[in-house]
């Protein structure tokens, strides 16, 4: 008999539009849905707490061969994300303004990596034995004590519109550079399936699927559902509607792309990832209807 599917959900007003209007598919009767910060929702998924999940882009590559992609949809930035920020006092354009103690993240895996990529370029070697992991809420104190920290979700983007954002504070905007080095998007998180799960209920799989894709479109599509959307954000983190517009219209998008592999592609090569071809979930559930005769 099969189990109710467990599904994840990342607590952060970047995740939204996706799952505001989301609605579980009739045939799968008592899912789950277990909202938490991506670290938290990336050790589920990894250990089979949950079957489906969005999960952050260095954790999927870390670990294809356990986990399908979910085609068609990410969070990802095209240029600005304004959500993933390493702020300091001393700008870190040369290695010798590094500072010896680095704050990150226990919420974040993906923008660690791309922290540690951004300051190996800087100072010629790696800073890893710099980084100190802290208690995300922390962010005010731990900036002050240290004088930087990378901030990453709701509290970077409320930290945006703080004393923190402006002079003598530093704020370089992981995204930004990223897209100055390379030329690509970046993406922050895919959604991924289980294998097991896929191969055990792939239409399960599909139905979770096009669910998400069909409650994402639903959000840019109607008017209504988008300023729902941006009212309840706006309510969440304190910032004004017209902010959280631009965050959802032009600092994010949705989908997964031919541009969208390239960087996921770029990336892995970056944290030493071995990627083959891309499996998604679509392939594999095809797979297994192959194999029973469907």
């Amino acid at each position: 008999m099969s189990l109710p599917p467990r599904l994840g959900a990342i607590g952060f007003v970047n995740a939204l539009p996706v799952m505001m209007g989301f609605e579980w598919p009739r045939s799968l009767v008592g899912g789950q849905l277990v909202m938490a910060a991506p670290s938290v929702l990336n050790r589920a998924l990894l250990s089979g707490e949950l079957d489906a999940s969005p999960v952050s882009s260095a954790c999927y590559l870390r670990h294809q061969t356990d986990l399908l992609l979910i085609p068609g949809l990410s969070v990802s930035s095209p240029g600005a994300v304004e959500s993933v920020l390493f702020i300091s006092r001393h700008p870190i354009e040369a290695g010798t303004s590094l500072p010896h103690v680095i704050p990150v993240p226990d919420d974040s895996e993906t923008s660690i990596a791309l922290l540690r990529q951004l300051l190996r370029e800087r100072a010629g070697c790696d800073l890893d034995a710099r980084m100190r992991v802290y208690p995300a809420a922390d962010y005010a104190e731990v900036l002050q004590e240290f004088g930087c920290a990378l901030i990453i979700g709701d509290r970077a983007l409320s930290a945006s519109e703080t004393s923190f954002a402006q002079a003598p504070w530093h704020v370089c905007d992981l995204s930004s550079w990223w897209k100055r080095r390379t030329g690509l998007p970046f993406v922050f998180a895919v959604w991924a399936a289980r294998r097991d799960f896929a191969r055990q209920q792939p239409q399960a799989c599909e139905a979770i699927a096009q669910a998400l894709r069909t409650s994402r479109d639903a959000f840019f599509r109607d008017e209504a559902l988008f300023e729902q959307g941006v009212a309840l954000a706006s309510k969440r983190i304190g910032l004004p509607p017209t902010r959280i517009r631009h965050y959802y219209r032009r600092s994010l998008t949705y989908d997964l792309m031919d541009a969208h592999y390239q960087a996921l592609t770029r990336f892995a090569d970056w944290i030493g990832a071995e990627t083959g071809p891309f499996l998604t979930l679509t392939d594999a559930c095809a797979r297994c209807y192959d194999a029973a005769g469907v």
